[in-house]
């Protein structure tokens, strides 16, 4: 096969000396010629096709693993009253329209949960792993208790129906301890916070920085103060469950401990 274009070479000055018209056709002799050359072994391609398709099925694969490992659980009731139970035996009863979500890490270091609309929570008990709902507005963390949140863009409202329940708005940033009995109203735009319990209230304000406490106890009261002016205040053990009602508006916390003081003969100190 190495030497066959120079047979071709040789038949062709060949052709060219003997020619003569009407007994050699040169068109027929090029169509003999080319019948003798012997064209080159085209590749086979279908190494190249069994190499896409696996690229194809790899890139399935990865985009599959990556979907499923970082899925988002997604509840959506569509009826009053929708019963679920949650990977870690929490039971939760939601109204029409309500949200709930949770993803792939629920429950390895914490039960960390995002809703919208109205849920009833019924918390199974893990103090290593604290339950945690997020609300546009504001973050509530339980341990095991039974409570109702109700949320929306704009507002976010808790309701405790048994153990504790630590409410933390958005702004300002007040943790708020609430126990059975006690409800939380917090609007986000105007930072408002109302806080009902048994035979007392409070009502937060960051935007025209007012408080309204009535009837609350000390311990209450100095802790809201704690968070809300970035300070410390001591409160001597025997004077935390005295009550104590009034209402600031634009008030340094240097002046409403002194009013605390002299009301109540206390001995409550600011550390800053």
């Amino acid at each position: 096969m190495e030497n066959q274009p120079q047979h071709i070479d040789e038949r062709i000055r060949f052709v060219a000396r003997h020619y003569k018209p009407n007994v050699f056709d040169p068109r027929k002799g090029w169509e003999k010629i080319q019948k003798q050359i012997v064209p080159g072994r085209k590749r086979r391609k279908l190494p190249l096709f069994y190499s896409a398709a696996a690229a194809v099925v790899l890139l399935l694969v990865v985009t599959v693993f990556y979907f499923t490992s970082n899925i988002e659980r997604e509840l959506i009731a569509k009826a009053d009253n929708t019963l679920y139970v949650l990977p870690d035996s929490s039971r939760i009863e939601m109204q029409q329209g309500a949200e709930l979500k949770y993803d792939k890490n629920f429950g390895k270091t914490e039960r960390r949960i995002s809703m919208l609309g109205e849920i009833s929570f019924a918390v199974a008990r893990n103090e290593a792993k604290p339950f945690i709902v997020s609300t546009p507005g504001a973050q509530i963390r339980v341990l095991g208790t039974e409570f109702t949140v109700l949320a929306d863009d704009a507002e976010t409202r808790l309701s405790v129906i048994s153990g504790k329940v630590l409410f933390t708005p958005g702004r300002p940033v007040i943790p708020l301890l609430c126990t059975a009995g006690m409800s939380v109203h917090y609007t986000a735009g105007t930072e408002n916070i109302k806080v009902n319990s048994p035979g007392s209230s409070m009502e937060i304000n960051g935007k025209n920085q007012s408080l309204v406490f009535n009837n609350s106890q000390l311990k209450d009261v100095s802790l809201v103060l704690s968070n809300f002016y970035d300070v410390q205040i001591e409160l001597p053990e025997d004077e935390s469950a005295l009550t104590f009602t009034s209402s600031f508006t634009q008030k340094s916390v240097v002046e409403i401990v002194n009013i605390i003081n002299l009301t109540l003969d206390t001995h409550l100190v600011i550390r800053l």
